[in-house]
């Protein structure tokens, strides 16, 4: 049950990162517009948030397993 919360924000940080590529590429890879929040979010912001995620959780879960198994 630890774990849950920890690949619940993992699969969120992956879900990000491909939303934010995906999104991304619809744009044409563009960066017109970065700094804008008039037209909403740019795509880059999800994709960022999405990898900044990911390593966090990773190791947690990592810990929570090396934990597991001295003890």
């Amino acid at each position: 049950m630890k774990h849950l919360g920890w690949f619940l924000l993992l699969m969120a940080g992956f879900g990000l990162t491909t939303a934010g590529l995906m999104l991304w590429h619809d744009r044409g890879f563009a960066f017109t517009g970065i700094w804008r929040l008039d037209d909403g979010l740019h795509p880059l912001y999800l994709l960022i948030v999405g990898i900044a995620m990911i390593p966090p959780a990773l190791g947690e879960i990592l810990l929570l397993e090396q934990r597991r198994g001295d003890g």
